[in-house]
């Protein structure tokens, strides 16, 4: 039912429409302006989507290869609109072209006018003399020194090189490119020199890093997924329903099989490297300095052993370089396989050693070892992680490192340097914060994006001896004045264990009066691959729903609970082989202590909210803690039988633990449900498949328990265009609905 001051004919209707007309400080231009309800849905949705309000540097700086200088694309005066050429030893910038002649040039090698956006992406030119950047679907180049601007044929390998997954050699002499689902090298004048072909079921695809150091060789991967999976996604448009396939690895099936070959760019051979034997994941992580091995990491399946093997470009022939193996829990998941294994080895120019990192001693940090599998020595130590190797001194001697190793302050990310013989770190993030970090290639400068909750972004120049930085860009939020933004309130409570320190946020309404009483939302992730907890002026996509409900009159929390990753080993190995639980009961507690020092959180009127793996544990808390949720909204909502890289590093495989697997199925629940309860799917959803709602409504009806059910036709994972804001506004108004206004 809807709350009684928004229910029609209520005559209350007029003395909150004058009240919202008064004080509500932003007004939906085409809202009516007879109905306040949509009017108070319009405001939440613009706080969802306050990044568009911030004008930023979204496009990462990218150096020249003589690691002094670097060029950015400016949204701020005084060079809005252009790209900017920054001097980091002179402390100067200066626009390659002033925007107006930017625009000017493009206007006319288009024939109509042309809007630049916020966000443009470019590369450098094979020599390095130029950029390139596409506008309305065509390429240009633009010289650094005669700054003029260049229409591109698509065919021209300087135009390809600006696509997706296309990468030119370092002597710049070779490109390589994917065509369908196949690959080609073509030389520097567009000549094809090596191609195969693939389908869909069986293709090629070009990773990154995937030249040799002198470009002799190109490594490509043969990816086959015939036997794997397939999912059936239904096209519900017209009366004929149309059927189409696409895979995907459950638990327990078969995985795609992936095989490494490498490309000998003047002979055109072309050489398998042997499949590992048991099944498992791959990744290409780069070559030796001199070219004579590449370098392969293979995960298992049960993410348990870790392999670093050494290939031979020439005959395909491979050996193991060393193992990590963690039998009581696991070495890599999810988050690894997204982007960790990018950060797993680095390569040390002195050819004869390598960084490794590892979480042996309970903690992420640096190993030095030789190729023959020899480790030197532990490079980094103490009680906190480090996230990676970010740049190595030409000379090898000296290492730059992102960590977390201020006590006060356990996930906020630091550069420090340190010596490769070990001791101490250095603190070279002079200021606290959230922060991107792009090194130069000389390591004598970085670049310090960082922001705060409270700071929005900033950018620096900073050196790495320790002079004075300058800052070349700072993001403009002024337009968040006029919504009344105020950034979250820091919130920290001891998890469900009593001894276990947590930390989150609570967002609060705009107009937030701590004399009322206020329902409480709990947008949950908690997957134990990610952490949602914003430590920067704009944080992911759970904070950003978190402030648009907040808009609407709630108080909502965002939690990082036990089992997430960025602290330590045992922290996050709470979960492993039990996911589903900790969390819940970790949320709840936090909840609780925040209520008791905080009146206007209305502990009687609490909801959950979560998509896709937080629309499992939306799902378990209303199954698992029925008492204390009263309302829960679950956006396609994963499963423990799902996506098989997903779920077996974390619980093990299903023949393993079927005992975790069984206490962790949220089907098996459905008698418990107390509260209300609303499932949201999209229909082409391939990330966690329609059948996990169909299951569970299903187990729902035979446990006669009432739901409510969204199904969105044609959607993917995340809804997008109308569909997006549809979505949403039904879930704004599931609350609403069920838990009410501020009393």
């Amino acid at each position: 039912m809807n709350p009684p001051l928004l229910r029609p004919g209520s005559r209350f209707m007029p003395l909150l429409l004058l009240v919202l007309g008064l004080f509500l400080p932003w007004r939906a231009t085409a809202a009516d302006a007879s109905d306040p309800l949509q009017e108070r849905l319009d405001f939440s949705d613009v706080a969802l989507n306050l990044p568009a309000r911030i004008r930023d540097t979204l496009a990462p700086p990218r150096w020249l290869p003589e690691g002094e200088r670097f060029v950015y694309w400016s949204v701020l005066e005084p060079h809005r609109d252009t790209w900017v050429l920054v001097d980091a030893q002179r402390k100067t910038q200066q626009a390659l072209l002033p925007p107006e002649s930017l625009r000017a040039q493009l206007t006319q090698l288009l024939g109509k006018p042309v809007t630049l956006s916020g966000f443009m992406p470019f590369t450098f030119t094979p020599d390095a003399g130029g950029i390139v950047f596409s506008v309305q679907g065509r390429a240009f180049s633009l010289g650094l020194s005669d700054r003029r601007v260049v229409a591109l044929a698509p065919t021209e390998p300087a135009a390809l090189s600006f696509a997706p997954g296309n990468a030119w050699s370092p002597d710049g002499k070779s490109l390589a490119v994917h065509r369908e689902a196949g690959f080609a090298v073509v030389d520097a004048q567009g000549k094809t020199r090596v191609e195969r072909a693939g389908t869909d079921d069986n293709a090629w695809r070009v990773p990154e890093a995937a030249w040799s150091p002198q470009g002799r060789f190109l490594a490509v991967w043969r990816e086959d997924t015939r036997g794997v999976h397939q999912v059936p996604l239904v096209d519900y448009g017209s009366a004929l329903e149309k059927v189409t396939w696409a895979p995907y690895a459950k638990t327990g099936t078969p995985l795609m099989r992936a095989e490494l070959h490498f490309v000998a760019v003047e002979t055109g051979q072309v050489v398998p490297m042997p499949r590992a034997e048991t099944e498992g994941y791959e990744w290409f992580a780069g070559w030796r300095p001199d070219g004579s091995e590449a370098l392969v990491l293979e995960l298992s399946r049960n993410g348990k052993r870790l392999d670093l093997m050494a290939v031979d470009p020439t005959t395909g022939k491979r050996r193991r370089v060393l193992r990590e193996e963690r039998p009581e829990s696991f070495v890599g998941a999810l988050d690894f396989a997204l982007d960790g294994w990018s950060r797993q080895v680095k390569p040390l120019p002195d050819l004869q050693h390598f960084l490794w990192m590892s979480e042996r001693d309970g903690w992420r940090h640096v190993y030095l070892y030789d190729y023959s599998g020899r480790l030197v020595r532990q490079v980094t130590r103490g009680p906190f992680p480090v996230h990676g190797v970010v740049g190595v001194a030409p000379k090898g001697d000296a290492l730059y490192v992102m960590a977390s190793a201020e006590r006060e302050s356990p996930y906020e990310r630091v550069l420090y340097r340190t010596a490769l013989k070990g001791g101490d770190l250095k603190r070279l993030s002079p200021e606290p914060g959230a922060r991107r970090v792009v090194m130069s290639p000389s390591t004598r400068y970085f670049v310090d994006g960082h922001s705060t909750r409270e700071q929005p972004r900033v950018w620096d120049v900073t050196s790495t001896d320790g002079k004075q930085s300058f800052r070349y860009a700072k993001a403009d939020a002024s337009a968040l004045a006029e919504l009344h933004y105020t950034p979250p309130e820091a919130l920290t409570v001891k998890a469900a264990d009593g001894t276990t320190q947590l930390y989150g946020v609570l967002f609060k309404p705009w107009d937030f009066d701590p004399k009322k009483r206020y329902p409480v939302i709990d947008v949950i992730y908690a997957g134990p691959f990610i952490t949602v907890v914003p430590w920067g002026y704009v944080g992911g996509g759970e904070s950003l729903i978190a402030q648009s409900l907040a808009q609407l009159g709630f108080v909502v929390m965002v939690l990082d609970a036990r089992g997430t990753p960025g602290r330590s080993k045992a922290f996050q190995d709470v979960n492993y082989g039990r996911v589903g639980q900790t969390e819940i009961p970790d949320h709840v507690a936090a909840l609780k202590q925040a209520g008791t020092s905080r009146p206007y959180m209305d502990l009687e009127r609490v909801g959950i909210y979560g998509h896709s793996w937080g629309g499992y544990f939306a799902l378990r808390g209303m199954l698992t803690a029925p008492e204390f949720f009263k309302a829960g909204y679950a956006g396609a909502p994963g499963a423990l039988t799902e996506e098989a890289i997903i779920n077996e590093p974390n619980m093990g495989l299903l023949t393993e633990n079927p005992e975790g697997y069984a206490a962790g199925a949220n089907e098996a629940l459905a008698g418990k449900l107390q509260g209300a309860l609303k499932l949201m799917h999209g229909t082409s959803d391939v990330n966690a498949t329609l059948s996990t709602t169909m299951r569970m409504a299903h187990a729902l009806v035979r446990a006669n328990k009432h739901f409510d059910l969204l199904i969105m036709p044609g959607e993917g994972h995340n809804p997008n265009g109308p569909a997006s804001r549809y979505y949403m506004d039904d879930v704004r108004r599931f609350f609403l609905r069920e838990l009410g206004a501020p009393r």
